[in-house]
């Protein structure tokens, strides 16, 4: 290959590899749609798509011996909008059950998960005598301790967070809801 031809190859090659480099050059325009997820200290996980923020994502339940197939178990979660414009959690999915699903208290019925949260404002999913929750229905197995890949989906982007299962003793509520009609 001529001298010419080698140093317009190369020169390609090196541009294309220093391409996806660029945008970290100037941090201030860096703007990323990925999803990202982290743990805290306590070993909850946070995860954040946009200005949506979902912090201390975890989920309850008994002691593995305890577990068994068909167990409903408490998710658990705070929803942070940062943004300006109300958002949605409008899904949430895990392989590891039939489905999850939304209660506005122990004793309400389960609902499909269709939960707005308002324009900078944060919303407690957490456990608690009466307050609103998520509900993992029906486990395939036991999870035992086990963390398991759970999909959010926002008005803003979807996420899959490895959400820890922690014991109840770490908790406040009960990991089997009050059995209601659906």
């Amino acid at each position: 290959m001529p001298a010419k031809g080698w140093r317009a190859t190369l020169t390609f090659l090196v541009a294309a590899c220093l391409l996806p480099l660029l945008p970290a050059c100037n941090p201030g325009q860096r703007q990323s749609s990925l999803p990202q997820a982290t743990r805290n200290r306590e070993g909850l996980v946070d995860g954040q798509v946009g200005p949506m923020r979902l912090v201390h994502v975890h989920i309850l339940a008994p002691p593995m011996n305890e577990q068994k197939a068909g167990d409903d178990l408490g998710l658990y979660l705070t929803l942070v909008n940062d943004s300006d414009t109300p958002q949605k959690l409008d899904g949430v999915s895990t392989v590891h059950a039939e489905r999850v699903v939304y209660r506005a208290s122990p004793a309400a019925r389960q609902q499909a998960v269709n939960v707005t949260i308002p324009a900078r404002t944060t919303l407690s999913l957490q456990e608690g005598q009466n307050r609103p929750h998520l509900e993992v229905l029906d486990i395939h197995r036991p999870l035992g301790a086990t963390p398991i890949d759970v999909t959010f989906r926002l008005s803003t982007g979807t996420i899959t967070l490895r959400i820890p299962v922690l014991p109840l003793s770490r908790g406040a509520g009960s990991s089997t809801p009050t059995a209601s009609p659906s």
